[in-house]
């Protein structure tokens, strides 16, 4: 039943205590309501390339109904959230989130949408988009939460395209400034208690490489940085180049005496791992530890960087802590 057949149904409740010239008229005029809104009801199903479902939680079943060209099929998915458990439509990284917004919407009168990759025909995960709405008896209890899905994997899949572009360092791959500044104070302000480290690193004489070998060459030098960073730390780890041969590395949740000894591990696996120079190549390393609820980006890169230029005076080659 739609959620106007419900309110009319119950105006005409109201209009048993009216004559009976008077109902019937009212009787009629409700009937015509409902046929004009179950035309265009059906106009909007037959006009909608998606999958309709109806999710019934009393029964926990799911009801599918695929609205395209090549396909007007019906499912029915009795048992559902034990389905889910064996079989998930949903990719593992998005499950967790797809169930709470399922059960919350079946415990409470709600509306939302929600965007996550689903499996379609050929067994691939593809990025797909709900829009649902709760329908509530007269007692607030939720007996029915509809809704739409459509795929929007070619529009995600070209907006996640143009943000990576816009978040990421032309020539290694890594976040630019920008992007790290954001994301690091995003983290910290989601965190307020966590620990985290911020590493500053120079290449040390960088200027007589690109001097010595030329530009091209040093380009080379920093995408293998690039890619000794990503094998020292790990993807929770937001990894940027800053500018020019300058790198941070924001770690999350690890110890103070971990981090040195990561900052250690780079400063032997980039001498060991960075081939045709004539020397090993060195960086100077500066460790910021979060001290407080209130540090920004800014406050970590500044301790840090003086952290750097103080290795820097002590010799190269080396970490420091602030």
């Amino acid at each position: 039943m739609l959620m106007g057949e419900r309110a009319i149904l119950i105006k005409r409740r109201e209009y048993t205590n009216m004559d009976k010239n008077s109902y019937e008229k009212k009787i009629q005029s409700l009937e015509e309501e409902i046929k004009i809104m179950k035309e265009r009801y059906q106009i909007l199903v037959e006009t909608t390339s998606a999958i309709l479902f109806e999710y019934k939680p009393a029964e926990d079943k799911m009801i599918f109904n695929y609205n395209f060209p090549e396909n007007k099929s019906r499912r029915e998915i009795n048992n559902y959230h034990e389905y889910m458990k064996q079989s998930p439509l949903v990719h593992p990284d998005h499950i967790r989130k797809f169930m709470d917004v399922l059960e919350t919407a079946a415990r409470h009168p709600m509306r939302g949408e929600l965007e996550y990759l689903s499996k379609v025909s050929s067994g691939e995960f593809e990025w797909h988009k709900t829009y649902y709405s709760s329908i509530a008896d007269s007692n607030g209890k939720v007996i029915s939460v509809l809704g739409k899905i459509s795929n929007i994997h070619k529009s995600a899949t070209e907006r996640q395209e143009i943000i990576h572009r816009v978040e990421t360092d032309y020539l290694t791959g890594l976040y630019n400034k920008g992007a790290a500044i954001e994301k690091v104070n995003e983290w910290l302000t989601a965190n307020p208690t966590s620990e985290s480290h911020l590493l500053m690193m120079d290449l040390d004489n960088f200027k007589n490489i690109n001097d010595k070998y030329g530009h091209a060459f040093g380009d080379e030098v920093l995408k293998d940085t690039a890619l000794v960073l990503g094998d020292c730390f790990d993807d929770d780890c937001i990894i940027s180049r800053f500018g020019g041969d300058e790198f941070v590395i924001f770690v999350q949740g690890k110890s103070l005496s971990l981090v040195k000894s990561l900052a250690e591990n780079l400063l032997q696996m980039l001498s060991d791992k960075i081939i045709g120079l004539e020397s090993p190549l060195k960086c100077s390393i500066g460790i910021a530890a979060r001290l407080s609820r209130q540090d920004t980006f800014e406050d970590l890169f500044n301790r840090a960087d003086s952290a750097m230029y103080q290795a820097k005076k002590m010799g190269k080659g080396r970490c420091s802590t602030y």
